[in-house]
């Protein structure tokens, strides 16, 4: 199977390439917790105040918190408040693109 190169990477040298990785496996290591899913699966679809997630998602407001700032920490999401309320909201549409992708692959194969 031949890999096709991204035009946004070929031109990096192999040195470069292992910062991208680096950066990548960080990224994915945000995503690959649960709860974080959630969140993101429960702001996916529009701005929501932090109350607004903590009753999509279940949990407390503690946990749900702790997990929205690294979220934020990492770019996935952004945030704003308007008085003493905080929304947060998609900050980049191909983290959601490819979290879809991958659960609607996983939700085929549970079928």
């Amino acid at each position: 199977m031949k890999v096709r190169v991204q035009k946004a990477t070929q031109h990096l040298s192999p040195k470069q390439m292992e910062k991208v990785f680096s950066k990548v496996a960080s990224y994915f290591n945000v995503l690959a917790e649960p709860a974080r899913l959630r969140i993101m699966y429960a702001v996916c679809n529009g701005e929501k105040s932090v109350s607004e997630v903590v009753e999509m998602c279940g949990s407390s407001q503690a946990n749900v918190s702790r997990h929205l700032m690294a979220l934020h920490k990492a770019g996935v999401l952004q945030r704003r408040k308007e008085g003493v309320v905080v929304y947060y909201s998609i900050a980049d549409n191909a983290t959601v693109e490819m979290c879809q992708t991958v659960c609607a692959k996983i939700a085929q194969d549970i079928h």
